[in-house]
């Protein structure tokens, strides 16, 4: 159990960013996090001027520095591992949990697709270059469940809700 401070943060990490509206979508996302006592901080939220910047690869330093100056000021993530171009959870997704996890951040996690990994692949044993598929019974990999006492719920406001009251 953690106890923070009256009106706790919460990082959104997800690859919600990607839907076709997602600052509408942000702002429902941070609303249930209120409705909880939660603020939200969404990705978007940290405005930076990416127009300034020519290349791709400035404008990826200048997002992962965004992206985790919000991270770090939040108390605590929720993170969605819905499967997002493939049968895993987004890789910016991933790093964010891990990067909270290391900083011993409480963290929920939740995704529309909870069937085990290898049933999302077809039950392949191996992949096509031969390396073996992890079957752990998890919706994706253990690294990504684990942290959270392979506990992954359904839906945003269930894993919102749940890490309200782990964290007062």
């Amino acid at each position: 159990m953690y106890k923070l401070k009256k009106n706790p943060k919460v990082y959104l990490a997800g690859p919600d960013i990607f839907l076709p509206n997602p600052i509408d979508h942000g702002e429902k996302l941070k609303q249930i996090c209120i409705k909880y006592g939660l603020i939200g901080l969404y990705p978007l939220d940290n405005q930076i001027d990416l127009e300034k910047f020519e290349r791709g690869p400035e404008k990826a330093i200048e997002i992962y520095k965004a992206d985790i100056e919000l991270i770090d000021l939040s108390d605590c993530l929720v993170a969605n591992l819905t499967p997002f171009r493939g049968p895993s959870a987004d890789p910016g997704t991933c790093f964010e949990l891990g990067y909270a996890v290391a900083q011993g951040k409480p963290v929920a996690i939740y995704s529309n697709d909870k069937r085990e990994y290898k049933q999302k692949i077809n039950d392949m044993a191996l992949s096509e270059d031969g390396w073996e598929i992890e079957n752990m019974g998890l919706p994706d990999n253990l690294m990504l469940i684990a942290p959270t006492h392979n506990v992954i719920f359904e839906t945003f406001e269930e894993a919102v809700s749940h890490l309200s009251k782990m964290i007062k």
